[in-house]
C-alpha cells in the first residue's frame, strides 16, 4: 500500500518546498477559470447565449471532475513529483494551443482537454503534502496550497482581461501557458523527491481503494461538501459578471477582470485560517467561513458596486477558508489509499464547478443576480448542515490522525 510509509516519523520540508507548494497551487488555476471574466467579450466575438459561453468553463470543470479518480490512481502508482510535473507541462501545451481555436466548438475542445492536464496537479500535491509534513503543519501547508491557487485564480483573470482588452483574447491563452512552462522547472528544483511515498505495483491496485472511500461516510460527507463549495464560487463569479456587464453598471472587461482582485483576501486569510484551525477547530472555522460568505452574498444585492465588491470579497475569502478546511480533512479521513481518496474528492469539487457554472443560466434567464444569489445562499446551508453532522466537534487534524 503507498501510505505504510506514511507512518514514519517525518520532518518539514524547506521553504523552498513551500514555494514549491504555492506555485502548484497557482500552475492549475491560472487557466482554470480564465474565460470567466471574459464572457462578455468573448459573446462578442462568438455571437453565443450566455448557456453555450458557460461551456467554456464547465467542459473544463467536467474534465476535472471525470480524470480526478484516475489521476489519484496514477500519482500512487508512478509518485507525486513526476505526475505533477507532467500534468503540468502538458496543461501548458493545452492552454497555448487553445490559442489557435477559430470557433467556440474549437475553443471547448481545447478547454476539455486542459481540464483533462489538471487532476494530476491537485492529487499529486495534496497527496504529497499528507505525506511529506508532520501531521501538525498538514493544515497549515495546505492552506498555503490553496494560497497559491487563490493567486492563480486572480492572476489568471487579471492577466487574461488586460491581455484581451489589447491584443485579443488569444493572447491570453498564449501568455498563461508560458507562465505555466516557467513553473516546470521551478517546482522540480524546489520539491524534494518523496521520502514517505510507496509506490502501488499496478494502477489496478491503486484504484483498488475507491469502493471503500465510497463506503466511508466521513468521506462522502466531505466529497459532498466540496461539492457545494466550488458550486457556490463559479456560480457566483461566473454571472456576476453578466450582472456588472450590464446597465446600470455596465463595466468593460478590463474592468471585469480588476474585480477578480477580491481573491487576494483568501491569499491573506487562508494561511491565518489553517493556524486557527488548529487551535479552535477546524468545523468552528468552516462555520464562521459559510457564514461569512453568505452575509457577502447577501450586499452584492445593494444597488451599489462599492457594496458588490465589498460582498464579492467576503464572500470568496469566506469559500477559500472553505475549500481549505474541507481539503484538509480528506487525507486523515481516508487513512490509506489517500491520492485516489483525493482524487475523488476533486471529482466531486469540479462536478460541483461544472453544475454550477451551466444549471444556474436557467435561473439567471428568469429571475437575474436576485436567484443566483438565493441558489447559492441554499447550497451553502446544505453545506454547513453536512459540515455539522458528519465532522467531529472541535477536531483538529492532529486530533483526528491520533483517533484510534
Amino acid at each position: 500500500m503507498p501510505y505504510l510509509a506514511a507512518s514514519r516519523p517525518r520532518s518539514a520540508p524547506t521553504w523552498r518546498a513551500r514555494v514549491a507548494v504555492v506555485a502548484a497551487g497557482m500552475s492549475a488555476f491560472f487557466t482554470m477559470y480564465v474565460t470567466q471574466g471574459l464572457l462578455p467579450s468573448l459573446q462578442q466575438v462568438f455571437h453565443a447565449g450566455v448557456a453555450e459561453l458557460s461551456l467554456t468553463l464547465t467542459f473544463t470543470t467536467l474534465a476535472v471532475a471525470l480524470a480526478a479518480p484516475f489521476a489519484g490512481g496514477v500519482s500512487d502508482r508512478f509518485g507525486r513529483k513526476t505526475v505533477l510535473l507532467l500534468s503540468i507541462g502538458a496543461l501548458a501545451a493545452t492552454t497555448l494551443l487553445a490559442a489557435t481555436a477559430h470557433s467556440l466548438r474549437g475553443l471547448l475542445v481545447w478547454r476539455l482537454l486542459e481540464g483533462l492536464c489538471i487532476p494530476g496537479i491537485f492529487t499529486a500535491t495534496v497527496a504529497y503534502i499528507g505525506e511529506e509534513w508532520p501531521a501538525g503543519q498538514v493544515p497549515a501547508i495546505t492552506a498555503l496550497y490553496i494560497s497559491g491557487s487563490v493567486a492563480g485564480g486572480f492572476l489568471g483573470r487579471f492577466i487574461a482581461g488586460l491581455a484581451t482588452a489589447r491584443w485579443g483574447w488569444q493572447s491570453a491563452f498564449v501568455i498563461l501557458g508560458l507562465i505555466n512552462v516557467g513553473f516546470v522547472p521551478l517546482i522540480a528544483a524546489g520539491l524534494p523527491a518523496s521520502r514517505h511515498f510507496g509506490a502501488t505495483s499496478s494502477l489496478r491496485e491503486s484504484m483498488a481503494g475507491l469502493p471503500r472511500h465510497l463506503r466511508n461516510p466521513l468521506l462522502l460527507g466531505s466529497y459532498a461538501i466540496g461539492f457545494g463549495i466550488l458550486f457556490t464560487q463559479v456560480c457566483t463569479f461566473t454571472y456576476v459578471s453578466f450582472h456588472l456587464a450590464a446597465a446600470p453598471f455596465d463595466l468593460d472587461v478590463r474592468q471585469l477582470s480588476l474585480l477578480f482582485t477580491v481573491y487576494l483576501v483568501g491569499m491573506l486569510v487562508t494561511p491565518v485560517a489553517g493556524r486557527l484551525a488548529w487551535r479552535f477547530g477546524q468545523r468552528r472555522v468552516f462555520y464562521l467561513a459559510v457564514a461569512a460568505s453568505a452575509l457577502g452574498m447577501l450586499l452584492t444585492l445593494l444597488p451599489s458596486l462599492a457594496w458588490i465588491v465589498v460582498g464579492l470579497t467576503l464572500s470568496s475569502g469566506g469559500v477559500f477558508i472553505a475549500q481549505s478546511m474541507a481539503t484538509s480533512q480528506v487525507p486523515v479521513f481516508a487513512r490509506e489509499a489517500r491520492s485516489s481518496a483525493v482524487g475523488l474528492y476533486v471529482m466531486c469539487y469540479y462536478f460541483g464547478g461544472s453544475v454550477g457554472a451551466f444549471a444556474p443560466s436557467a435561473i439567471w434567464v428568469r429571475t437575474g443576480w436576485v436567484g443566483c444569489v438565493g441558489l447559492v445562499l441554499l447550497v451553502q446551508l446544505l453545506i454547513a448542515v453536512t459540515a455539522w453532522r458528519i465532522w467531529p466537534a472541535g477536531s483538529s487534524a492532529q486530533h483526528m490522525v491520533e483517533q484510534p
